[in-house]
């Protein structure tokens, strides 16, 4: 994080802290850290006391939005400072230390009996990848780990409720191994009364390659890990994409499960509109960061789960924006929040999937749209539900649903929608 010693006062009006003695950590554009009491800050600076006892003065625009969210919130700064600056993609502008990633050579993962001990573990500050055959993992805790500062940048209360555990993420090559792997999830499934998920597990185990599996709380503990873990599988023609750091598919994956994990892990319970809100934002991010989508989404149905269909969306994923536009101006699909958030895998139509993707796409537009997404998160995380339509209008700042869905049709039709 850029330090600038405080020379004297400030020639600006300054407001004094309400919270000067609270120790938090502050985190800049760039992924650098600095564990800090708030002084006092004006429109352009906010000043810090350190551990050392020394004060540094940062911009405000280099702060994260979390930052800046908190000090809207708790010192009565002006809300004027989170629509400065740009939105950026801190996710890539994050630098991450190469001495973060760490072979644990004495440890592995047990499943049941057919799968013991085939897994290599590379662990990173925020992460286990476990990782089974001839593919490399650093690729994959790169990704995640940029993808961590991306959430902790946005979203205020993200690194505090993370804590000191990780999330495990399992890269699996060997078809055996995830052969065994499945085996074992579906038994688990069984054990616990769970029948119509283990057969729904069971038909859709080779055919998806990404999805998240509850841990066992002993593998929990030994660990100190997350109990909800991404699985990633790793079929021949698909290595290349597990080469490189930042691949769509996996921006996707973990994307996904680090925004349901800041919402309190509330996907068990069916609640209404989280389908809506998960989908837009693993497409977004997978778009935004990687510049197109290699995911489609598939589900299964049927009494014996054996009827299967692939949701995605335009054909041409480069038109998706374009298509969508078009549409819209001529009222082939409507901007409406309510209908949107009762839609499933099994409704879904490629219009359908682009507009959920859309709306994300236009809640993480701004600073000032991102503060708002974020206070939705906090609200999702503290009631376990999606907030009703009007809710959502006025976190936003508009006094009816029909102006929200307005200006999203507005940033659609004309705005930087792409």
């Amino acid at each position: 994080m850029k330090r600038i010693t405080t020379l004297g006062l400030l020639a600006s009006l300054v407001i004094p802290a309400l919270h000067a003695a609270e120790t938090r950590i502050w985190t800049s554009r760039k992924g650098s850290t600095l564990e800090a009491e708030l002084i006092r800050f004006d429109d352009k600076n906010v000043t810090l006391l350190t551990k050392e006892r020394k004060e540094m003065m940062l911009p405000l625009v280099d702060l994260s939005i979390a930052d800046r969210q908190f000090l809207v919130e708790n010192s009565q700064a002006p809300a004027k400072i989170l629509i400065e600056g740009e939105v950026g993609q801190p996710e890539k502008q994050v630098k991450l230390d190469n001495g973060m990633f760490v072979k644990l050579k004495d440890s592995n993962l047990t499943f049941g009996t057919d799968s013991e001990s085939d897994y290599e573990l590379l662990q990173s500050e925020h992460f286990i990848v476990a990782s089974a055959g001839d593919i490399r993992p650093q690729a994959v805790a790169e990704t995640a780990e940029r993808l961590w500062h991306g959430m902790a940048f946005q979203h205020m209360n993200f690194r505090r409720d993370w804590g000191d555990k990780r999330m495990l993420i399992l890269l699996v090559e060997k078809p055996t191994v995830y052969a065994a792997l499945g085996k074992w999830y579906v038994g688990k499934l069984k054990e616990q009364g769970q029948d119509d998920q283990a057969s729904k597990v069971m038909a859709l185990w080779d055919k998806a390659s990404g999805r998240t599996i509850a841990m066992p709380s002993d593998m929990v503990e030994k660990h100190n890990i997350f109990p909800e873990t991404p699985v990633l599988k790793v079929s021949a023609e698909q290595s290349q994409m597990f080469k490189k750091p930042m691949g769509p598919f996996q921006i996707h994956v973990i994307s996904g499960a680090l925004l349901d994990r800041q919402l309190g892990n509330i996907s068990g319970y069916g609640v209404e509109g989280l389908f809506a809100v998960l989908t837009g934002h693993s497409y977004y991010k997978e778009i935004s960061l990687a510049g197109k989508s290699e995911t489609q989404l598939i589900d299964v149905g049927g009494s014996g789960n054996d009827m299967f269909s692939e949701k995605k969306g335009f054909e041409d994923g480069t038109s998706w924006a374009r298509t969508l536009r078009s549409l819209v101006k001529k009222g082939d699909i409507k901007c409406s929040i309510e209908p949107m958030f009762t839609w499933k895998v099994e409704t879904l139509k490629p219009e359908r999937l682009v507009l959920i993707y859309s709306f994300s796409a236009y809640m993480q537009s701004t600073p000032a749209r991102l503060a708002s997404f974020a206070a939705m998160v906090r609200r999702i995380e503290s009631s376990k539900q999606i907030p009703a339509p009007i809710e959502i209008a006025k976190l936003f700042g508009f006094e009816t649903v029909a102006a929200l869905e307005a200006d999203w049709k507005l940033f659609i039709t004309e705005g930087n929608f792409k």
